[in-house]
């Protein structure tokens, strides 16, 4: 049995706080890992600081890149234990994303169907949260019982037998001590 991490995180960004005026979920952007320290993490999400149009899959590192702008940013980090067969196929994934992530951009229309609940799907489109649900699926871990562009981050600790391992500040977490 191997574990895959799931974080959740609340950041200062003008676009973070409408969401959060929206949705009233504690946290607004979601990210998946496998890295057993807890810093590095995947997402889809803008790709330019100043830019939010711009976005599409990336890499994350806790208490860098956006989340050093924003140093009380708070999140959650969730474990999920699988078996060996599923966490490969998440590790699989997540290099398919890797060695090609410009081909990979931001569903925004998905925001839209979230608004409405109507879904808007697209191939290499993706909002964080509907990224993470696919990957869970292709991987046989969990399927959410709605379409992949309505998943929410505020949805993933609702999945059976998930783990919270830390919750506050990214800036208190101690990676070396909690993975």
């Amino acid at each position: 049995m191997k574990e895959i991490y799931i974080m959740l995180t609340q950041v200062g960004t003008l676009v973070s706080k409408s969401i959060k005026l929206y949705t009233r979920a504690k946290y607004n952007h979601s990210s998946i890992g496998v890295d057993p320290n807890l810093r590095i993490f995947y997402s889809f999400a803008r790709r330019v600081r100043y830019f939010p149009l711009i976005g599409g899959f990336i890499t994350e590192v806790v208490n860098e890149g956006i989340f050093k702008y924003y140093p009380e940013t708070e999140c959650a980090i969730y474990a999920k234990r699988v078996d060996n067969a599923s966490y490969n196929k998440v590790c699989a994934l997540l290099e398919m994303y890797k060695s090609n992530p410009t081909m990979y951009h931001y569903n925004l229309m998905a925001l839209i169907g979230i608004l409405i609940n109507k879904p808007f799907s697209s191939k290499n489109n993706n909002t964080c949260a509907e990224f993470i649900a696919k990957v869970l699926n292709e991987a046989g871990i969990y399927t959410f019982e709605k379409p992949f562009s309505l998943v929410r981050p505020d949805d993933m600790p609702r999945i059976p037998n998930i783990n919270l391992l830390y919750e506050g500040r990214m800036l208190d977490l101690d990676t070396r001590s909690v993975g």
